[in-house]
């Protein structure tokens, strides 16, 4: 079994200013390997670490998630959708 890293993403929800400040910002890949990653000794005897992409906003289960969790992308996104279909409604009624 394996980790396929080119899907893998990662998100970390409610960092404080001090946690960023910390970890140098907005986890930015230092010269000698990206802060998140998987390191992987087996199955080969040389180890190996395979980085993981940061994103700042996710679609999972319909819903976009932000680090925030305000589900303001969410609401839009549904705003946008009942639009789209309120516009759909009206011009089927209209052509009838």
């Amino acid at each position: 079994m394996q980790i396929n890293t080119d899907k893998t993403k990662i998100m970390a929800f409610f960092e404080t200013p001090a946690l960023l400040r910390a970890q140098g910002g907005q986890h930015q890949p230092g010269p000698t390997m990206p802060p998140f990653h998987v390191y992987s000794p087996f199955p080969t005897s040389n180890p190996r670490s395979y980085p993981i992409h940061e994103v700042f906003q996710f679609e999972y289960l319909g819903l976009i998630w932000d680090p925030k969790l305000t589900m303001h992308l969410a609401t839009v996104e549904a705003i946008r959708r009942a639009s789209q279909g309120q516009a759909l409604a009206l011009a089927v009624s209209y052509s009838l």
